[in-house]
């Protein structure tokens, strides 16, 4: 920081100690072009024990859908306005997410549980793990997008509702037999990846890639613990995407299908997808999805 550094190297000897061990790798974009124009944010003295005293607290349990409404409140009322930038309770967020994406995947999965059971009393568990493997590979390949995402708060509930399904259908395969160490912790699972986001403000922008980082690492370390992090801590996927307003509809397919915003040709990846915002009027055609089915 360029501003009151002695005041913040003061202030820093009151924050708690730093935890034993080596400090993670975080990469992703948070040291990205350290040299470009408004990098560097220039704080007040006030503002710099603000942030030591935030950062005393204990982040690790905070729900990831208050940064929306810390969104809101910054942004003056005509902006706001503009950009239809109001926080949606989860009540209603999940009256979107659990017919269009949730309830089709438990669908699948109920049948997929049908023929394991009726597999394994026939004693042909490793093709009962199969139906099980073959449905998880489904799962981590769906993909999901928001093309209005705001500050992330739709993509954040599907989340967690996958990684939901993932820990019922990894428990599956352990009660079919399933060695832990080839239920692959470093290998096949729900990632960011899966979902993409397109928003015209870019801080609600950034702060949808923050809550899907926050809610996807306390999932991670709530069910594997904080050894099970690996490095980076973070990636720059570059799922979440501003566009200019009035974007043309390719370029809408293109995120969709590739997850970036290029005109490359669209690369078709494994998996269904999920149907949500067929009708939302984000210019994906029929065709685009029958593609990544």
């Amino acid at each position: 920081m360029r501003c009151c550094v002695p005041a913040l190297r003061q202030k820093a000897t009151l924050a708690p100690s730093p935890p034993k061990g080596p400090v993670l790798r975080f990469s992703g974009k948070l040291f990205k072009e350290p040299g470009a124009d408004g990098y560097v944010l220039l704080l007040t003295p006030v503002q710099i024990d603000q942030l030591i005293a935030a950062a005393k607290s204990n982040w690790r349990e905070v729900e990831p859908a208050i940064f929306g409404t810390l969104l809101e409140r910054a942004l003056e009322p005509t902006e706001r306005h503009a950009l239809g930038a109001h926080y949606t309770p989860r009540a209603y967020v999940e009256r979107l997410v659990l017919p269009t994406v949730v309830e089709p995947l438990r669908a699948d999965w109920a049948n997929v549980q049908a023929a394991a059971v009726v597999l394994a009393t026939d004693g042909k568990l490793e093709e009962a793990r199969a139906e099980v493997r073959k449905f998880h590979h489904q799962l981590c390949t769906v993909r999901v997008l928001d093309p209005a995402c705001g500050s992330g708060n739709f993509l954040y509930v599907t989340l967690e509702h996958l990684k939901r399904l993932e820990g019922e259908v990894l428990n599956q395969l352990q009660a079919l037999g399933e060695t832990q160490d080839k239920l692959g912790w470093e290998g096949e699972t729900v990632t960011l990846q899966q979902l993409r986001g397109i928003e015209l403000n870019e801080r609600a922008a950034t702060v949808a890639e923050l809550v899907l980082w926050i809610g996807y690492l306390q999932w991670h370390i709530r069910t594997r613990g904080n050894k099970a992090v690996a490095e980076p801590v973070i990636h720059d996927y570059g799922n979440i995407e501003q566009a200019m307003r009035g974007a043309p509809a390719e370029t809408i397919r293109t995120i969709f299908l590739t997850g970036k915003k290029t005109n490359e040709k669209k690369r078709s990846l494994p998996g269904r997808t999920c149907r949500a915002q067929e009708s939302a009027g984000c210019g994906l055609r029929r065709a685009d999805l029958e593609e990544c089915r």
